[in-house]
């Protein structure tokens, strides 16, 4: 089973000490059939269980025998055994008395290829907290794959999550929590009536019936009506970011921009199950220069369940050995049954004077052209935006970026990929650089608007294919803050935005609309607390985004499910969401296209 606290990379793990060494596989021997080998962890902590019994063969039931066939894990939960007999089935018990419940897993060892085996240990005396499932059809659900309480300490991650009815009448929910380790439910709880229009959040650290320091994915079922859900990604104070529940699944998803080691940054992939079965998913990580190998890694798992892919580990269950440090990768996904995926991007390991990380949802589906609502150069806080385009077509393809000053629009600024881009392949443009091309020479740097230079301020953009499809991942970079988004492949005319903030417990959300044909929107601004709702009329400048301050538009001090309907033709939309204590209290989701 997947263990937990890789959830925010080595980071989360450096912090607790839990960083651990890989183990070799033993070296194999005339006759050795395989080995069989992996890691004991607690399933209500995820952490590594030392000194737990693996007994080999018939299930050792008296614990006072002679532990012959006992091989005892190491203080990182790291078992290992070689299995010489023959091919077989070998039950495998996990044991620790008197502090966990016994487990037994049958595996067929059959090929000198080392089997993997983790077990997530329950602790005695734990007591099943799911009730009876809903029973009829849901109208939607959807999935989160991460969601957190504690992880890592009092200070550690958690991840408040929104859930709007987007309906024109109310709706029941039932949310349910299923443990990282082994998908086992933690509890089912439901929410009646919640009004149209209106939205639900879930704190989970302030759940009780959750345990601490412990990891989730989490499944939202309605009936009666349709809802969305963002998720807000916090660590203690210092740290946010932000992605979107999926209603739907993908056989095939495509990461833009993963790296290893990349200026600090890492990029761990967070991939759940939204089938009805266990499937093995495939993900390949194509280097952007084509100066590293290709590699391809598989991850098997349960239904609802979700693992990792983390670049910065070696670990065969839980990294992605032989990527190369200092690059990066462009990944596709695929499996088949539907899965969700999530892609964090950290810069926060132990000694990092400023820590930052950015979520942005794995992407399903391209176009010809890309819808990015937001990006700057040298303003809004000296912030940066780097764009990443991935080509999803069947041949390589040259993309060019068309930037369009932010509200009054103007005139445009298009810049071309240098060379073309292979097939699943990634461009990276750079806009402090001429022609968008990073370098470490600082004389490539530049600020004034130029056939080969962005000029410095605030922009929309699309993304162009130029005869093929693209994805296009968004990252806003400051000195102290790092936000993500993805652009959006179809504007649509109507849009739920299910959290926006005004001036609340210190959060302000700005919206922002970007217009794809529409001359105006009609936002309905529906208070969490209840009470009557604020409408708001927005001209708009075709091509250009409009930002929406929450704090000049309805009462402040107060927190709102908004829906968005555009006139005239359909626009692009994300919120942005800001914290005045500065730092990375920064975090961007994508609005939510109504059905």
């Amino acid at each position: 089973m997947q263990r937990t606290l890789v959830r925010f990379g080595f980071a989360a793990l450096a912090a607790l000490g839990l960083i651990f060494a890989s183990f070799p596989t033993p070296a194999a021997a005339v006759g050795l059939i395989g080995t069989v080998q992996g890691h004991v962890t607690d399933a209500a902590t995820g952490l590594p269980i030392a000194n737990a019994c693996v007994w080999f063969g018939p299930v050792h039931i008296v614990r006072s025998d002679p532990l012959t066939n006992c091989v005892f894990t190491d203080g990182a939960g790291f078992y290992a055994h070689s299995w010489i007999n023959g091919p077989s089935t070998i039950p495998l018990t996990f044991e620790k008395d008197p502090t966990y419940q016994q487990k037994t897993i049958n595996t067929i060892v059959n090929s000198d290829t080392p089997v993997i085996v983790d077990a997530a240990l329950t602790p005695t005396g734990t007591a099943a907290g799911c009730q009876a499932a809903t029973a009829g059809t849901p109208t939607r659900t959807l999935y989160l794959p991460n969601v957190t309480k504690t992880l890592g300490g009092p200070a550690g991650f958690q991840t408040p999550f929104i859930v709007q009815n987007t309906g024109t009448s109310s709706t029941n929910l039932e949310v349910t929590f299923y443990r990282f380790s082994d998908a086992s439910c933690v509890t089912r709880r439901t929410v009646p009536n919640l009004a149209p229009g209106a939205s639900f959040a879930d704190v989970p650290n302030n759940d009780t019936d959750l345990p601490d320091n412990t990891q989730f994915s989490v499944t939202v079922r309605s009936f009666g009506n349709t809802v969305v859900s963002v998720v807000n990604q916090h660590k203690g104070t210092i740290e946010a970011d932000a992605y979107s529940a999926a209603a739907t699944g993908a056989t095939t998803v495509y990461l833009p921009n993963v790296v290893r080691r990349f200026y600090g940054f890492h990029s761990p992939a967070i991939i759940q199950n939204l089938g009805q079965v266990s499937t093995t998913v495939t993900a390949t990580y194509q280097s952007f220069d084509g100066s590293a190998p290709t590699k391809v890694f598989s991850r098997t798992i349960s239904p609802g369940q979700s693992k990792f892919i983390e670049p910065n580990s070696d670990d065969p269950n839980l990294g992605a050995l032989g990527l190369v440090d200092g690059k990066q990768y462009a990944v596709t996904i695929t499996s088949p049954q539907p899965v969700s995926v999530v892609l964090n991007t950290h810069n926060d390991d132990p000694g990092v004077a400023l820590p930052v990380f950015y979520s942005a949802n794995g992407i399903s589906t391209g176009a010809a052209t890309v819808y990015g609502a937001y990006a700057v150069k040298n303003a809004n806080g000296n912030r940066v935006s780097t764009i990443v385009v991935q080509n999803l077509s069947t041949a390589a393809l040259t993309p060019s970026l068309t930037f369009t000053p932010l509200t009054s629009g103007g005139a445009t600024q298009t810049f071309m990929a240098p060379v073309a881009v292979p097939v699943g392949g990634s461009w990276a443009y750079d806009p402090r650089f001429i022609n968008g091309v990073a370098t470490t020479d600082q004389t490539k740097l530049c600020s004034a608007a130029a056939a080969n230079c962005l000029g410095n301020g605030e922009y929309s953009f699309t993304a162009q294919g130029n005869g093929g499809s693209v994805a296009a991942m968004v990252n806003v970079i400051g000195p102290d803050s790092a936000m993500g988004y993805t652009a959006s492949p179809t504007p649509a005319a109507a849009y739920n935005l299910p959290n926006v903030l005004a001036s609340y417990g210190g959060w302000t959300t700005p919206i922002y609309l970007q217009s794809t044909g529409a001359t105006s929107a009609t936002l309905t601004w529906t208070p969490f607390t209840g009470g009557a709702s604020t409408v708001q009329n927005v001209p708009l400048l075709p091509g250009a985004s409009k930002k929406v301050d929450p704090n000049v538009s309805v009462v402040q001090g107060r927190q709102y499910a908004v829906t968005v309907a555009a006139s005239g033709g359909s626009l692009a939309a994300i919120v942005m969401e800001l914290n005045i204590s500065g730092g990375d209290n920064a975090m961007i989701y994508g609005g939510f296209p109504s059905p």
